[in-house]
């Protein structure tokens, strides 16, 4: 899901961003959600600090609560998120330079006296085009539109019970796939394996396996005990390798 997250403390650029987002959003299929803020308030702050998956930041720099400038310094260095998109939009030109030049990783810096409509929409696109790259994500249809999940934040799959839909376990949620399990996996890199015919882990997000309740421990505190005989000696193999 691609999450837009709109600060602005003027209401007419807050809802702008927003029907551009939305307009752009009408020639693809890809879910999203936007975001819109007018304060930096502790909603703000827990979609700054939460894992909801990919994020792209519109932040107007200069604000009556905190500067959009203090909010890229709160992402990159207060959250050490260095993966999500940020645009900042301003009627405020001169700021541009500092913006640029503290090693923030902007995508773009947009001048609201010149064409920002245009730029934003040009941005918007490229953004959603580089979201459709299948390269260490996992991209599927569902209910007419389609999610991207990146490998790095599936921490495992499991088949759902009489049933022909499977639930990817993330760490931001539970989501719904159809399609069986040795079809899900080859989609997959190197690191996810099957600990039975109907579970997939990742290896990235195990901590360990308890020998005592053939369990495996995940770092966000999720546990699996599906591990059948035919893969346990393999399953064990892989996270003492992944542990070293």
């Amino acid at each position: 899901m691609l999450n837009f997250i709109i600060y602005d403390d003027n209401n007419h650029f807050l809802n702008e961003n927003k029907k551009i987002i939305d307009k752009c959003m009408m020639s693809c299929d890809y879910d999203y959600k936007c975001y819109l803020f007018q304060d930096y308030n502790n909603d703000f702050e827990k979609i700054l600090g939460g894992n909801i998956g990919l994020k792209i930041y519109l932040l107007n720099v200069v604000n009556k609560s905190k500067s959009g400038l203090d909010v890229v310094r709160d992402i990159r260095e207060k959250y050490d998120d260095w993966n999500s998109i940020i645009i900042m939009l301003t009627n405020h030109n001169e700021f541009k330079y500092e913006a640029l030049g503290k090693g923030l990783f902007l995508t773009d810096f947009i001048h609201r006296l010149d064409n920002w409509q245009e730029v934003l929409t040009k941005d918007i696109k490229r953004i959603i085009k580089s979201f459709g790259d299948p390269t260490e994500c996992l991209i599927y249809k569902f209910k007419h539109s389609l999610r991207r999940i990146d490998h790095m934040n599936i921490v495992y799959i499991e088949k759902e019970k009489d049933s022909k839909k499977c639930i990817i376990h993330t760490l931001y949620g539970d989501f719904e796939i159809g399609g069986s399990i040795n079809g899900i996996l080859t989609r997959l890199d190197d690191e996810f394996i099957k600990t039975s015919r109907s579970t997939i882990i990742n290896l990235k997000q195990v901590i360990e396996y308890r020998h005592n309740d053939n369990e495996i421990v995940f770092k966000n505190g999720d546990t699996t005990k599906d591990i059948s005989r035919l893969f346990k000696k393999d399953v064990i193999t892989s996270i003492n390798e992944l542990s070293r």
